[in-house]
């Protein structure tokens, strides 16, 4: 959870981070006096790219001294699991987990009495109800939804207006495209990709992709 002393880095400025960026900002007009250092980006040239800030790459900057590096926390801002997965294995590699990663609840999100997994994020207006647990480095974005009693895996992406209702168990690196529902007591295999829209009334296997209302597994890996 953010508190009012950190000092945070976030990796990837891409569209995603421009995002995030903005939450920052939000966070700081309701009273975070933490301190944001930029972005981290193997892709851009330090200096500024519009608003964003670039301030090196991952070798460059997981590579300072020991003390520098426990001193930050920071958020991946990579939409695709797969590659925030692979963000996080690297940024691991090169520091030996000394810096801490940053859970980032906006402050319109609501949570309610549920655990939250370290590097995670809950975009304006997520919502998580009561008993669940949302994993490590995933993300809720704008206006999604978790009910209560829910498992959610690590590296989930939970794009704007999904919804997953109570009782359900999402594995881990599951994608659930814009508008799509989960209804009560189901459950989906990691790694599933669960198309915009859809409507998932049934167990989907892990390495799917399901589509449709109601859905219905179109591919398996």
């Amino acid at each position: 959870m953010q508190t009012a002393e950190e000092t945070v880095v976030v990796v990837g400025a891409g569209g995603h981070g421009s995002e995030i960026q903005a939450y920052i900002e939000d966070l700081i007009r309701t009273g975070w006096r933490g301190r944001f250092l930029g972005f981290v980006d193997d892709t851009k040239p330090k200096g500024c790219e519009g608003r964003l800030e670039i301030i090196g790459g991952v070798p460059e900057f997981f590579s300072q001294p020991t003390d520098t590096l426990r001193a930050i926390r920071c958020l991946v801002a990579l939409g695709d699991n797969g590659d925030r997965r692979t963000m996080v294995k690297k940024i691991e590699e090169f520091c030996g987990g000394l810096v801490r990663p940053w859970t980032l609840i906006h402050p319109s999100a609501c949570l309610g009495s549920s655990e939250i997994g370290a590097g995670t994020l809950l975009a304006p207006g997520a919502v998580v109800t009561s008993r669940s647990r949302i994993g490590r480095y995933a993300i809720l974005n704008v206006k999604s939804s978790v009910s209560h009693d829910c498992e959610i895996g690590d590296f989930v992406n939970l794009n704007p207006g999904a919804t997953v209702c109570g009782w359900c168990h999402i594995g881990d690196s599951v994608f659930i495209g814009a508008g799509a529902t989960v209804i009560d007591r189901v459950r989906i295999g990691e790694g599933t990709i669960i198309g915009a829209g859809a409507v998932v009334t049934t167990d989907i296997p892990a390495r799917s992709t399901a589509v449709g209302v109601p859905a219905r597994v179109i591919k398996t890996s």
